[in-house]
């Protein structure tokens, strides 16, 4: 599970009084600490890219009165969720399989069983199955057995 810890990446950040940890937590599914600070930066950054007009880059110092106007916004949390990329979903890869039938050499016991178990599976939970339910999602020829939706 995924959230913030107003601890972890909010803890030296002034935060707007219309930010809502709580729902920042609900929208970062698949964050990982990494991903949770990196999005807290950006939104920080997001906040001073909007007051950048305000800030004098020939001086050494920026005012006091500046720097207390610098308050991260929800809007910058939800720039910088637009902008994040969560680790934990990153690596998903769907792959559907080429191999047929005729690509698997012998077997044909095997492979008779499999038909078989799957017609009967099918047939069973087809049978079973009410008119207000839907079936899992499957594809099925003599050549190829994609099973989308496990049961």
């Amino acid at each position: 599970s995924s959230g913030i810890n107003a601890e972890y990446g909010t803890k030296n950040m002034k935060l707007d009084e219309d930010v809502d940890l709580e729902v920042v937590a609900k929208d970062t599914h698949g964050h990982v600490g990494a991903d949770l600070a990196s999005l807290c930066s950006e939104a920080a950054l997001q906040q001073i890219r909007e007051k950048m007009q305000l800030i004098d880059l020939e001086d050494d110092t920026i005012d006091v009165e500046v720097l207390n106007s610098l308050a991260v916004t929800m809007e910058n949390f939800r720039y910088a969720m637009g902008q994040s990329n969560p680790s934990a979903l990153r690596e998903t890869v769907v792959e559907t399989p080429t191999v047929t039938w005729e690509d698997i050499g012998g077997l044909a016991g095997v492979k008779r069983e499999l038909r078989n178990l799957y017609s009967t599976r099918w047939n069973t939970r087809r049978n079973s199955l009410s008119s207000a339910c839907n079936p899992p999602k499957v594809s099925y020829s003599t050549d190829l057995l994609v099973v989308v939706k496990p049961y």
